[in-house]
């Protein structure tokens, strides 16, 4: 489904907006989300060739969490292969998000559910 990720951005921004998160963390917030969303789509075949009829139906959370100090942001999807950060030629089309997360986020990982896997970002609110 391409629309999951400028739906997840959207809901991000108004959401962290009401959280009255800096626009600076809310905008690497964005950037970091739409890559863990497409990354997700990928691994669940959402943006694959195939149709929906043997592609089956797909499952991804969103999940945002906000303390005095940190902003996480969770995507929840159901494969459990982990991410790898594999460097990407110059004029790949992908394998720059989870270089991206380390780069605009305080820290990112992941974990395995018992059915698929969380792939995480924080950010860092107080200097």
């Amino acid at each position: 489904m391409p629309s999951a990720v400028p739906v997840a951005r959207y809901f991000a921004r108004a959401l962290l907006g009401s959280w009255e998160v800096d626009e600076s963390r809310g905008w690497e917030c964005r950037q970091v989300l739409s890559e863990l969303v497409s990354n997700a789509l990928e691994a669940t075949g959402e943006r694959g060739g195939a149709d929906i009829e043997t592609r089956g139906i797909a499952m991804m959370l969103l999940r945002f969490r906000l303390c005095a100090a940190h902003l996480v942001v969770e995507v929840r999807d159901d494969n459990a292969a982990l991410p790898q950060v594999t460097p990407a030629a110059l004029l790949d089309e992908g394998g720059r998000g989870l270089m991206l997360a380390e780069s605009l986020a305080s820290g990112w990982g992941t974990y395995v559910l018992g059915v698929g896997k969380v792939v995480w970002a924080a950010w860092d609110l107080v200097p």
